[in-house]
């Protein structure tokens, strides 16, 4: 427990350290929480990390096919391409192993290219897939969308904010929620929980989650 508390504070401080950065156009950029199990005999998906076993001195990896040996809290860093027009950034320590497999966690930087957001139903979103959870904000001016979405902010109304892109009610008052699932590229899906945080005649400003799916 104290082990993961430690990773957790880990994760957050990095989380709220990391800095807004210029993108290409069409490009988006997620920070993220990230935990995952990695059996043994396998890798951790779309990369060259890899569990062998467990051993007297520790965990026995693989990482670009080098022999490492891993004990807890040990660093995994791997940095990559996992699909055309996605690339990771994984910053991981090893939480725990055993005979059976090695769970991770850290964070992961996820970087999408050529980004066309389309909307799909929450039943389209791929089962069993890599997924990575992250806080965002965004400040949105009048007439444009929420990053990664077809929802514009089209302008405030004495209702409330009126959004643009979405099926059914559009109005939103202060701490309303905003949901969205799509598509942003060929394998790359992504589900937003947001609240309204905030909104003038120029802008809103939401906050919430964002997570994403990565088929294979």
């Amino acid at each position: 427990m104290r082990i993961r508390r430690l990773l957790l504070y880990a994760m957050l401080a990095l989380l709220l350290a990391a800095c807004a950065r210029q993108l290409p156009a069409g490009t988006m950029e997620y920070s993220t929480a990230f935990e995952r199990g990695i059996p043994v005999g396998q890798a951790l998906p779309g990369t060259d990390i890899k569990y062998i076993g467990k051993t007297e001195q520790g965990a026995q990896m693989t990482i670009g096919g080098q022999q490492a040996l891993k004990r807890t809290l040990d660093s995994l860093t791997w940095q990559g391409q996992v699909a055309p027009g996605v690339s990771i950034d994984y910053n991981l320590r090893v939480i725990t192993f055993d005979s059976q497999s090695l769970q991770a966690g850290g964070t992961a930087k996820v970087v999408v290219s050529d980004v066309k957001p389309q909307a799909v139903p929450a039943t389209a979103l791929p089962k069993d897939v890599p997924t990575f959870k992250g806080v965002v904000t965004y400040k949105v001016p009048k007439g444009k969308a929420i990053p990664g979405t077809t929802i514009t902010f089209d302008e405030k109304t004495p209702d409330g904010a009126k959004l643009g892109g979405l099926d059914g009610y559009p109005l939103r008052k202060t701490a309303d929620s905003i949901a969205w699932t799509g598509q942003l590229a060929d394998k790359v899906y992504l589900e937003l929980d947001l609240r309204l945080v905030a909104f003038s005649e120029d802008a809103m400003q939401v906050t919430g989650t964002a997570t994403l799916y990565l088929k294979p």
